[in-house]
C-alpha cells in the first residue's frame, strides 16, 4: 500500500511539474517568425485604415472617433479592426496569421491591405511582466509583417497606465506572479513601462525602422497615470471616452502630416 502511494505522489509531482514547465515556456517564449501568406491588391484609392491589438481596440471602440475626426481633415476613410481582450503582443502577431475560420483571426485586416494600421498593444505584456525584449520582440515582428504587405504601421507607444493599481487588484495568485516574474524580468520593478519603451526604441533604432514606421508619442496623451486619472476608466488599464479621443486626436495629427504632401 506505501508503495502505491508512493508512486501515486510521484506521478502526480511529475505530472505537475510537466503542466508548469509547459505553462512557462508558452507564456514566456517567444513567437517563431510566421510565414507569410499571399493577398490581393485592390484598386482602391479610399483611405483605409486597419487597427490591431488588446482590448484598447476590442468592440470597434475607436473606430468611429478615427473616422469623425478623419472627416473634420477633409478625408474620407474605411476603418477596419481587430482587437482581443487580454491578449499579449505575442497573440497579437500570431493572430495575423490565423486562418479566417479562427474567431481570433486579425487576418482579414491584412487581406484587405490598409494603407497604414494602427498598431496598440503592451499594456497586457506590462501588466503580466512578461520582460522588455519580449515586448520589444513582437512589437518588431508586427511592424516587420505590415511592412512586407506594404502597409505603413501607426505603433502607438506603450500606454501610460496604473500599473500599480491594476497589480495591486489582482488576485493573490496573480500578483504573486507578477512580482515574481518582475523579479526576473524587470529587477523587481512592478512600474516596467519606462523599461519596455525604452527597449523598443533601441530595437526600432537597431533595425532601422523608426524611418518606416509613424510612431505615436503616448506622453502626448498622458505622460503620467496619477496625474491624468480623468481620462481613464475605473481599473485604470484602460482610456475612458475622453481620453480615447484624445489618443485618436493624437493619432490623426501625425497621419495628416504624412498625407498632406501627397
Amino acid at each position: 500500500m506505501k508503495k502505491k502511494i508512493r508512486i501515486t505522489v510521484i506521478a502526480l509531482i511529475a505530472i505537475f511539474t510537466l503542466t508548469l514547465s509547459y505553462y512557462l515556456i508558452d507564456r514566456f517564449s517567444y513567437s517563431k517568425e510566421l510565414q507569410f501568406y499571399p493577398i490581393s491588391v485592390k484598386n482602391d484609392t479610399t483611405l483605409t485604415i486597419g487597427i490591431i491589438g488588446d482590448s484598447w481596440v476590442s468592440r470597434k471602440k475607436l473606430d468611429s472617433l478615427l473616422n469623425d475626426e478623419l472627416n473634420k481633415n477633409g478625408e474620407n476613410s474605411k476603418i477596419i479592426s481587430s482587437g482581443l481582450s487580454s491578449a499579449k503582443s505575442k497573440l497579437i502577431y500570431q493572430n495575423m496569421f490565423k486562418d479566417s475560420t479562427d474567431k481570433h483571426s486579425s487576418k482579414f485586416v491584412i487581406e484587405s491591405h490598409p494603407d497604414y494600421c494602427i498598431v496598440i498593444a503592451g499594456v497586457n505584456d506590462a501588466q503580466g511582466q512578461l520582460g522588455a525584449k519580449f515586448y520589444s520582440y513582437h512589437i518588431t515582428m508586427i511592424i516587420n509583417t505590415l511592412l512586407h504587405y506594404k502597409i505603413k504601421p501607426i505603433i502607438v507607444e506603450l500606454p501610460e497606465f496604473g500599473i500599480i493599481k491594476a497589480t495591486n487588484e489582482m488576485s493573490f495568485i496573480k500578483k504573486t506572479r507578477s512580482k515574481i516574474s518582475s523579479e526576473f524580468n524587470n529587477n523587481g520593478e512592478i512600474d516596467n513601462i519606462k523599461t519596455y519603451r525604452e527597449d523598443l526604441n533601441n530595437l526600432l533604432k537597431a533595425q532601422k525602422l523608426y524611418d518606416k514606421i509613424i510612431f505615436i508619442d503616448f506622453d502626448k496623451v498622458c505622460s503620467n497615470y496619477e496625474e491624468c486619472k480623468e481620462i481613464y476608466r475605473i481599473d485604470g488599464m484602460h482610456l475612458n471616452k475622453d481620453g480615447n479621443q484624445l489618443l485618436i486626436q493624437c493619432v490623426v495629427n501625425e497621419l495628416i502630416k504624412e498625407i498632406t504632401p501627397r
